[in-house]
């Protein structure tokens, strides 16, 4: 066993607006001094579809590839253009909308991380990138002539939101997890002028130009477009995005995992958002920027969107952080009485110093939330309609409705609530023969007296320590690794950026789920049982974890400041009905599985 550490939308009527005539604009643009973050107000909530559903909508979906190509399209210099809303998040460290830096801080940026506000953060943020598009998309239904055409696709514009991309759920069969949308560098379009082939806007940002003012180190500062997996850090790299999708493929079901368990057993803002080190203990030391890491450094494979300084340039980083922000939603809706806490910052950004306390109220500079410049807040941005939008998985917004739907969604893997279904209140082992219509639902559960047993491997290291592993084992169980600044990696030998707090100090956690790999190993009679000793035994002979950075090199355990790997388990309880969730006990730590080994507790 190898420890990784690294339905159709639906059209609305046409508004007034549009049947007055065909020369009538289909939106108008806001005039004020300051860029308004309201999301997308005019024709309701709408929800965010998943990039697979929205690519059903053949219409909608050519006016969104339209739209974001006009919007890569506009000037760099524009503050509304593609390049420098992405911009916001790191790179190229400059001001945004009048909104100031804090005192003597050099920061990656505004965006919030390992902070109590990451997920609030991001919520405006995407959000003005999603009006910002909508303005381009409604500018290329405009550009075809007045008549049917144009009208249908006025029609599905009202309802455009942005889409996700869901990296944890089981893609349809025969399809990676990787969307096939996003790979291709061209794709065929219908414009005003007929059928024509464009440079896939979801493939890459071209930029134009690229400068050494703005991006400061090579390569980044030299390639003039965004890069996933290049093959060197060198001009000649190109990008292998052929080797993203099996290795997504076979990190899935961690994914699927660890999401699962992060919305069914985490009560607590601060745990489930955040990848901050809550001190020692055995416990669940997981949370949803851990998981959100690794998606990072598995599609960027040392390219843009594997640093934090880079990433949103990348047009993979809006699909993925939608999803972010969906499965934030999703828990919002079970756990509504729990919320941002104040925390002390301990990463810096743009607004918020080091040591700076964070609470619900504090703004989340760059966004302005009116013309007077007032800024959005956590309390402000915690209900998604407020924005305009919606998702469909929260259904009417019951607990038992979105119970229910991260059960479908979610709990098909073997060590998630596939294992609550098969339920035995008396003392004897059940086995479920693999489903036919599931791929995940492959490895036998053993449930006694009513209850079974999980277990995971919890990771603590530095922030800016950690990097990434080999990703295509057979035996893998999972991927860890970290997001940060690629600046961050020089702060340990630059006395300045020590002075402005950019040390390597900052600890954090996450979680790789071992119960599913163990029940696969039970069906294949590798393992005799999920006994506690049966399985301490087995990790002690078995379980491995290795270090590489983001070359693929490896890098010897011991020379990781800081890492420190423990597995532990817990008694679970499964869940009585399909809108419950399986109830958590307390965990034990399996000192002598990691004890006396590099990297071990």
């Amino acid at each position: 066993m190898l420890v990784h550490l690294v339905p159709l939308a639906t059209s609305l009527p046409l508004s007034p607006l549009q049947r007055d005539g065909p020369t009538a604009p289909l939106l108008s643009r806001r005039q004020t001094s300051f860029e308004v973050v309201s999301g997308i107000q005019a024709f309701g909530i709408q929800p965010r579809l998943e990039i697979r559903q929205l690519e059903q909508n053949v219409d909608q979906w050519n006016i969104y590839l339209l739209g974001l190509a006009k919007f890569m399209a506009t000037n760099q210099s524009d503050k509304l253009s593609y390049y420098q809303i992405a911009g916001i998040h790191g790179r190229p460290y400059s001001m945004w909308d009048g909104a100031g830096a804090a005192p003597d801080v050099y920061s990656p940026g505004y965006c919030a991380h390992v902070s109590n506000v990451f997920l609030t953060w991001h919520r405006p943020y995407l959000a003005l990138f999603e009006q910002t598009l909508y303005q381009h998309i409604v500018d290329a239904v405009n550009e075809f002539p007045a008549g049917a055409v144009r009208q249908r696709y006025a029609s599905v514009a009202l309802s455009f939101r942005l889409p996700f991309w869901d990296w944890a759920a089981t893609p349809p069969p025969g399809q990676s997890v990787y969307p096939t949308s996003v790979t291709s560098p061209e794709v065929t379009v219908t414009t005003p002028n007929g059928t024509a082939t464009i440079a896939n806007p979801l493939y890459a940002y071209n930029f134009h130009p690229v400068t050494h003012s703005d991006f400061y180190f090579d390569p980044f500062a030299s390639w003039n477009q965004t890069m996933r997996y290049p093959t060197n850090w060198t001009t000649a790299a190109v990008v292998q995005d052929n080797l993203i999708g099996p290795i997504l493929d076979n990190n899935r079901v961690s994914f699927q995992d660890r999401l699962y368990n992060l919305l069914t057993s985490y009560d607590n803002f601060t745990e489930f958002g955040n990848e901050a080190w809550m001190g020692p203990g055995a416990s669940n030391k997981d949370s949803l920027e851990s998981l959100h890491d690794a998606i990072h450094s598995i599609t960027g494979g040392s390219g843009h969107v594997t640093y934090l300084d880079y990433s949103a340039f990348d047009p993979l980083f809006w699909l993925h952080h939608v999803m972010i922000d969906r499965s934030f939603a999703l828990w919002q809706a079970i756990n509504n009485d729990s919320y941002v806490e104040p925390m002390a910052t301990l990463d810096q950004t743009f607004s918020f110093a080091t040591g700076q306390v964070v609470n619900a109220d504090s703004a989340l500079e760059p966004f302005h939330s009116d013309a007077d410049g007032d800024f959005w807040t956590s309390n402000a941005a915690r209900f998604i309609r407020t924005l305009g939008y919606t998702y469909a998985d929260l259904g009417d917004g019951s607990v038992s409705a979105v119970k229910a739907a991260v059960n479908t969604l979610y709990g098909n893997s073997a060590g998630s609530s596939a294992l609550s279904r098969r339920r035995d209140s008396h003392s004897e082992v059940e086995r479920e023969l693999p489903g036919a219509s599931n791929p995940d639902a492959q490895a036998p559960a053993q449930v006694t007296n009513g209850k079974y047993q999980e277990y995971l491997a919890n990771i603590v290291s530095q922030k800016f320590a950690l990097k990434r592993l080999w990703s295509i084992s057979p035996n893998l169980v999972g991927t860890h690794a970290v997001f940060a600044a690629l600046s961050a990696v020089d702060a340990a030998s630059n006395p300045q950026m020590k002075r402005r707090g950019m040390d390597n100090a900052i600890q954090v956690s996450g979680t790789l789920p071992l119960t599913s790999m163990l029940l696969a190993k039970v069906q294949s009679g590798e393992l005799p049982c999920m006994d506690v000793p049966t399985v301490t035994t087995y990790l002690l002979d078995n379980l491995q974890w290795r270090v590489g950075d983001f070359g693929g090199s490896e890098i010897p355990v011991e020379d990781v400041a800081d890492l420190t790997i423990t597995v532990v388990t817990a008694e679970v309880e499964p869940a009585s009905a399909a809108d419950e969730f399986p109830t958590w006990g307390d965990f034990t730590v399996l000192t002598n599985v990691t004890e006396g080994r590099p990297g071990g507790c």
